[in-house]
């Protein structure tokens, strides 16, 4: 096992020890850490730079080993319910960013800036449609009213998005992509936070398993939450980025032994 090897191995146990802590203990579950139905922290955070430093098989082994040790050392005795859904939440984490940041994939700013645009204005017409569709049934569990906030909501969200993506340009001389970084989390954020998870949260409540899925009643449960998962999209994608940004580019010259004085996380 050569240095480089055992050096990830060690990383990895230490960012999955983050980790755990992320995502147990510093983090806020509403309305309560046993059936939460919405959840703010940064607990992905270290299988993100596992994943992106040392890449999606290391990514893998901390989301797997994360999400199992940290429920049976602390969330199994605060009365959570294990749900392998949340599993394939972590595993995404750890696997998707380490692909999109492999040495041969597209790192040029430009295209991941122009993608994120596209990524929110996509986000928009989705949620346009899906509230002002009038062949869908799910659009009539809404007043109209409900549906010009919730789309108001949506519309914000976006904005802060947007600027974002404009904001992070003054990282030119990044390690890593800044374009590319927001662009993974928003995509990641939409595919777990505003799908998966109120899935696995419908399944746990009402108690059904993977076979009994109900895609029409999961659907009016998602549209329920939706709003709040809305309102901490902007939030947390920011939290991720401004922390990933300049701590991808510390770890980046640690682990390459290179001097402080390279270090430049400003603008300028």
């Amino acid at each position: 096992m050569n240095k480089k090897s055992v050096q990830a191995m060690i990383f990895t146990g230490l960012m999955v020890a983050l980790g755990i802590l992320l995502s147990q203990v510093f983090s806020i579950a509403l309305p309560n850490p046993q059936s939460p139905i919405i959840k703010f922290g940064l607990g992905y955070f270290p299988i993100i730079i596992v994943s992106i430093l040392y890449g999606p098989i290391f990514g893998l082994i901390a989301a797997v080993s994360q999400d199992l040790i940290g429920f049976f050392l602390i969330g199994g005795a605060n009365g959570q319910i294990f749900h392998l859904g949340f599993t394939l939440n972590a595993v995404l984490y750890g696997i998707v960013p380490g692909l999109f940041f492999l040495p041969r994939m597209n790192n040029k700013n430009r295209l991941y800036k122009h993608l994120n645009l596209m990524l929110v204005a996509m986000f928009l017409i989705i949620v346009t449609l899906y509230l002002f569709n009038p062949d869908l049934v799910i659009s009539f569990t809404l007043d109209l009213a409900e549906k010009y906030i919730l789309m108001s909501v949506s519309i914000f969200a976006s904005i802060v998005l947007i600027a974002l993506n404009f904001w992070i340009m003054k990282y030119k001389k990044s390690e890593f992509n800044p374009h590319k970084l927001l662009f993974t989390v928003m995509i990641l954020y939409m595919i777990v936070s505003l799908v998966l998870t109120p899935s696995w949260n419908y399944m746990l409540i009402n108690q059904q398993s993977f076979f009994d899925i109900s895609i029409s009643q999961i659907s009016a449960y998602i549209l329920v939450v939706l709003p709040l998962r809305i309102v901490k999209m902007p939030i947390e994608v920011m939290a991720y980025v401004m922390v990933l940004i300049p701590i991808l580019n510390l770890l980046k010259r640690l682990i390459e032994h290179r001097d402080f004085d390279e270090i430049d996380l400003s603008s300028k």
